[in-house]
């Protein structure tokens, strides 16, 4: 088990006070990427601000909250760097294609309803990925170093991974508290 910081990204509605008491807060949005759950940024605090600059475009400002988890692979289904889920998740695939439920529409979100609703298997409180290409290749927030320059393949050294906690107390979330911006950061004097 190790700790791990995230980070979750939210509209300024001018309600710290409020954010800090009530959250995290839960993205319920159809199209939500993994499910309902709470979305966190991995590590990388420049995502969060990626997101609240580019990917949601809150554009009366954003807020940006700091947590710690218990990360650990026995609660987390993670699809970036455990090989044994990411092929737990392939032989769902397979089997829904077999079973003519893969269509060229179903998303992640689908597999992993499918994992848990269909075939009873899944035991995780976390699901974490990489969602590769989420950021525009000239965007500011864009950290990639080529291994050779004249070829396309590269190292993302600030990589979009996301964390959805499927309840607010997964892997032990806490301390969550604001981090930006700066004047909502409590003892913060002008």
């Amino acid at each position: 088990m190790a700790n791990k910081t995230v980070y979750q990204t939210l509209e300024d509605r001018s309600n710290p006070d409020e954010i800090e008491e009530h959250g995290p807060y839960p993205c319920r949005r159809e199209n939500a990427w993994l499910g309902n759950g709470f979305y966190f940024w991995d590590t990388f605090i420049n995502n969060a601000h990626w997101w609240g600059k580019e990917g949601a475009c809150y554009y009366k400002g954003y807020i940006i909250c700091k947590a710690e988890c218990e990360y650990n692979t026995d609660e987390c289904f993670d699809l970036v760097g455990e090989t044994d889920h990411i092929q737990l998740f392939n032989q769902s695939i397979n089997l829904m294609k077999e079973n003519g439920l893969l269509t060229n529409k179903t998303t992640v979100a689908r597999v992993i309803n499918h994992i848990k609703e269909e075939l009873k298997i899944f035991k995780y409180s976390a699901v974490r990925v990489y969602g590769i290409n989420s950021k525009a290749k000239n965007s500011d927030f864009n950290q990639i170093l080529y291994f050779n320059p004249l070829k396309p393949q590269y190292l993302d050294i600030s990589p979009a991974i996301q964390i959805c906690f499927y309840h607010r107390n997964s892997l032990n979330l806490r301390n969550y508290r604001i981090v930006f911006p700066e004047e909502y950061i409590e003892g913060y004097a002008v």
